[in-house]
């Protein structure tokens, strides 16, 4: 005949083990890399039907907000040219745009960085 051991309560040890084994479960699942970059993530850039060229860089940065990062060089006394970086979440991968300026209207944009977060994350 088998017998059960028992806790204080009169539950059986196992089924205390079964819902510890659940609630790590329930964590690791949820914590997976693919869900935390999943939730936030655009279907498109917002860059995508972009097409102003001439546009002011004040009007620019007004419309789509400060960059992420930005260059900025003279190359000649009369010409001051500036690229400002924007970085965005696209499905699961991070894109970046840039924006090249000179004397303060756009003159150019391309994008000059994909990068696969999972495989950054795998690796």
């Amino acid at each position: 005949m088998k017998t059960r051991k028992n806790n204080y309560n009169g539950k059986s040890i196992l089924s205390n083990c079964s819902y510890i084994l659940l609630i790590l479960a329930l964590i690791s699942v949820f914590s997976c890399a693919p869900i935390q970059y999943g939730f936030d993530a655009q279907e498109n850039s917002k860059f995508s039907t972009f097409d102003d060229l001439g546009i002011a860089k004040e009007d620019f940065i007004k419309q789509y907000g400060h960059p992420t990062n930005k260059g900025l060089y003279q190359e000649t006394p009369a010409k001051k040219v500036e690229k400002l970086y924007y970085t965005e979440k696209i499905k699961d991968f991070l894109v970046t745009t840039e924006f090249i300026f000179e004397n303060n209207l756009l003159i150019q944009m391309e994008r000059v960085e994909t990068r696969n977060i999972l495989k950054e994350i795998r690796d």
